[in-house]
């Protein structure tokens, strides 16, 4: 297939996208087999784009659930001092900018522009821009959509008094600047910033916006940000390419998150850091998001076979639609019943291996869509996911109950807050086990955050551990009321779980640098880098260590460096 009709494919809302990783239906294998565009990410993982016509409906049966992109969106908006990360800069022995380091991000662009990512010279620290949703210029090796900016033009932008017409990249959200800028932004003495490593390179994937039909899928709302995790994937690939080519150790910067995928690291995106993490050199850095109080999780465990639980959910006004997924490990199997505010009861006391049922409730004119998956692919996990459109203002209530039961236990969890139009939540709502997917993979650096001024954790900063009850996160760093900068020269102050997760990016920087230019070792993975943090955690005497609100402690890359000294 030519690279324009591909293009094409993967731009068109008359197509949809799918993940395949070697397990799928026999539907997809056959569609997959058909002349078919195909982008190639890593590790065998594959982008396919095929048409509505033949994908729709888009059900469990037809396709695997992880098969089905996912979105995420941004994990939203004296720290350097907080974390040690000054003191390294500074030391006289160490002088520790980052240099020699890439980092990259993938986010809503950058603003090439501003001071802080130049050199002194006034050239660019910036490497490269991938920007997706530029379709007038060529598009990187391997890759059939939007726009790739080198460094030379870059430069030529900058010596131009219209720098626009030759890099027409912009960050319009400011999210993706102000993640860069906190990072390996330079100084700006009259703004008292600093960024955690000055002196390294950049490498920018602006992703284009999820498609339509996604966003519909989803319920996701209009004003939402919102990527697709295929667009993720292929922008990942796009930056580990870029650091080979250049023999660059690679920081992956990823602050963007999704309530999908049951909270065991089971999405493409994340088996896919778990990969990138076992590499040498290549160290992905992931957040917790900011979903703690978001009243989007909820768990119970049955006490036997006639025990059930009345999960309640208030829906409130003008809502459109939501999503709910319940997540339970085999061999327990479940049973679910719906209730309505008026109580309209509808649901199934026996599931089948993939089942779908479309529920309608008369006197609310809510559809409730169900889609099962007694095994979900490479898991030992039942999943049961909902689809309500239109409902109606309320308590809506999901009567669970077993099947079949060893310990009972089972989980829910609602869309992210910021994908929901509306006011959506469970009365009785569970805070823990709300870190958002990639956070719950389990090789990459994954970072809470706190409040540095109260020195607490931020009510809002997801928490552990994962379903496996496997540690995460790792360690937590500043993530409220932080000084960055936004494009054109602002500065403003942000909170949540994207700042953790750059400055921690930004300490990966100068503890690579150390290791790999100063010390010449020729390689590190990412549990050396985490283990490393870990040693050198702040750990308050009033606290139990690992939890799963701090992990092993706050972020303290000083003493990581002073602890090195006792061994």
């Amino acid at each position: 297939m030519s690279n324009s009709l591909c293009k094409e494919r993967i731009l068109s809302e008359d197509y949809r996208d799918f993940i395949l990783d070697g397990i799928q239906t026999s539907f997809l294998s056959d569609i997959a087999l058909q002349n078919s565009c195909i982008q190639n990410a890593d590790f065998d993982y594959r982008c396919i784009y095929i048409s509505a016509i033949q994908a729709e409906p888009i059900t469990l049966k037809q396709f695997p659930y992880a098969s089905i992109p996912k979105c995420y969106a941004p994990i939203s908006m004296e720290t350097l001092n907080q974390t040690g990360i000054l003191s390294i800069q500074n030391y006289p022995t160490l002088q520790l900018k980052g240099k020699g380091v890439l980092i990259g991000f993938l986010d809503s662009g950058i603003d090439y522009l501003s001071p802080l990512f130049r050199n002194l010279d006034g050239s660019t620290r910036i490497l490269s821009i991938w920007d997706q949703t530029i379709q007038t210029g060529t598009p990187p090796d391997n890759f059939y959509y939007g726009s790739e900016y080198t460094q030379p033009q870059i430069n030529d932008a900058l010596a131009s008094e219209q720098p626009l017409k030759i890099v027409p990249s912009q960050d319009v959200e400011g999210h993706g600047t102000f993640v860069a800028s906190l990072a390996c932004g330079g100084g700006a003495p009259q703004e008292n910033f600093l960024g955690a490593a000055p002196e390294s390179t950049l490498a920018v994937v602006k992703l284009k916006p999820a498609k339509q039909y996604l966003r519909d899928y989803y319920f996701i709302a209009d004003s939402a940000t919102a990527y697709q995790e295929t667009d993720i994937l292929l922008a990942i690939k796009y930056l580990s390419d870029l650091a080979a080519k250049y023999k660059l150790p690679l920081i992956l910067c990823i602050a963007l998150g999704t309530n999908s995928g049951g909270h065991l690291g089971l999405l493409p995106l994340s088996n896919l850091l778990d990969l990138y993490a076992s590499k040498a050199n290549i160290i992905p850095v992931t957040g917790v998001g900011n979903e703690a109080n978001g009243r989007h999780h909820f768990q119970y465990t049955l006490k036997n076979i006639a025990d059930s639980a009345t999960v309640e959910i208030r829906v409130g006004e003008g809502v459109p639609g939501f999503t709910l997924e319940l997540w339970n490990s085999i061999p327990n199997v479940l049973a679910f019943s719906i209730v309505s505010p008026s109580g309209e009861t509808r649901g199934r006391n026996t599931i089948r291996t993939t089942e779908r049922d479309e529920f309608q409730f008369l006197l609310e004119g809510t559809t409730a869509i169900v889609d099962y998956k007694l095994l979900v692919e490479r898991t030992n996990q039942e999943l049961i996911f909902f689809r309500f459109q239109k409902p109606s203002p309320g308590i809506w209530k999901i009567i669970v109950s077993p099947l079949r039961i060893i310990d009972g236990l089972f989980h829910m969890w609602l869309p992210l807050s910021s994908f929901i139009q509306g006011e959506v939540f469970f009365l009785n709502s569970n805070p823990y086990y709300t870190i958002t997917n990639p956070g719950n993979a389990s090789r990459p650096i994954c970072v809470s955050y706190y409040d540095g001024n109260t020195n607490a954790i931020a009510l809002d900063s997801g928490r552990g551990y994962d379903r496996y009850d496997g540690i995460h996160p790792d360690f937590t760093a500043p993530g409220i009321s932080i000084l960055g900068s936004l494009p054109n020269n602002r500065f403003a102050v942000r909170s949540g779980s994207s700042l953790s997760v750059a400055i921690t990016a930004g300490a990966c920087a100068l503890l690579l640098e150390w290791i790999l230019l100063q010390l010449g070792v020729e390689s590190v993975d990412t549990t050396q880098i985490k283990s490393l943090f870990v040693i050198g955690a702040t750990r308050p005497s009033t606290m139990t260590f690992p939890n799963p609100e701090w992990g092993y402690g706050q972020l303290n890359l000083f003493r990581t460096f002073e602890e090195l000294r006792n061994y």
